[in-house]
């Protein structure tokens, strides 16, 4: 199934919809950030991975030295793209094979499953196992495989699994703002939350208005993109707890992830940057057609995977 960024977008909508509804970074205005700084030509394009950092396509191993001063990875996820998780389960192979400590943070589940996941990794539990426990086919419509060669990877190189997502009924609970059912806890995290971030908004802003509000509710698109920071923000502060993995220079925490919640380092990697100075690299992906040529915007990533 071929991806775009739209069809990306989109697809974060119907999830917010049947949910419930380095050191510090500079993040540019969204304008600036979008207007292509990269063109390359249809003949010079093929399956792989393009530097932006190093303005060249580049192969597994290069892309493994390239993070190689890079504590945390953020790698943007199309969820049903096989060509994107194949190219991931490489990368982690590839960085098993060269001695690095795997700690892949994954949104399929949430912290609760930790335990779950450390089951899994330390063979008291299959992967079918882990598949019902997670209750994968009402969870998600998914396919299992793309994810699940993923875990084999980490355990199969003595890595450890975490889940970073919001449940449910937290995103029901910041959506319709129901204060009264909120712990002092979640409390705090609402009255947390900044909407005010101007280029994330013009971002994914636009993929909500296509929502319809109820009579008498707060505006759809509000509650929607409330949703998306509360989700953004909250994923961020699991990760920044999971820093204290990182104990020496062959620890990595990956981060995997849909890739509009990383996109032009907007979502968790910048709100994780207001909570951690630890430096990190991004990888999103783009799906092209053959004989047209693509620009790549410099702000987007680090680097991005191309496949067709």
């Amino acid at each position: 199934m071929k991806l775009n960024i739209k069809n990306t977008i989109l697809a974060f909508v119907l999830a917010l919809t049947f949910s419930s509804c380095a050191s510090k970074i500079e993040i540019p205005d969204y304008e600036e950030a979008k207007t292509p700084q990269h063109l390359i030509k249809a003949k010079e394009l093929n399956k792989g991975i393009y530097s932006l950092k190093s303005a060249k396509k580049i192969n597994i191993k290069e892309l493994v030295k390239e993070v190689e001063h890079y504590p945390v990875i953020f790698v943007g996820d199309y969820h049903a793209s096989k060509e994107t998780h194949t190219f991931f389960n490489n990368f982690l192979q590839e960085l098993g094979k060269e001695g690095y400590k795997i700690n892949l943070i994954n949104e399929w589940f949430t912290p609760a499953h930790n335990k779950l996941l450390a089951s899994y990794i330390n063979g008291k539990i299959t992967l079918n196992q882990l598949k019902e426990k997670r209750k994968w086919k009402k969870f998600s419509i998914y396919q299992w495989n793309l994810v699940s060669q993923l875990y084999k990877t980490v355990k199969d190189n003595s890595g450890s699994l975490y889940g970073m997502n919001m449940t449910k009924e937290e995103k029901k609970k910041i959506s319709e703002k129901q204060i009264d059912k909120m712990s002092k806890k979640e409390k705090n995290f609402f009255n947390s939350l900044d909407l005010n971030v101007s280029a994330h908004k013009s971002l994914v802003g636009p993929y909500f208005n296509h929502c319809k509000s109820k009579k008498d509710m707060e505006p759809c698109n509000e509650r929607m993109y409330r949703v998306q920071v509360a989700w953004d923000t909250y994923m961020a502060n699991e990760v920044n707890k999971l820093t204290h993995k990182i104990k020496n220079k062959k620890d990595k925490l990956i981060v995997f992830v849909g890739a509009m919640h990383m996109e032009y380092a907007l979502g968790i990697p910048l709100r994780f940057s207001r909570l951690n100075n630890l430096p990190f690299y991004t990888i999103t992906n783009e799906y092209y057609i053959e004989n047209e040529d693509l620009h790549l915007d410099t702000n987007r990533s680090n680097s991005i995977f191309l496949y067709k």
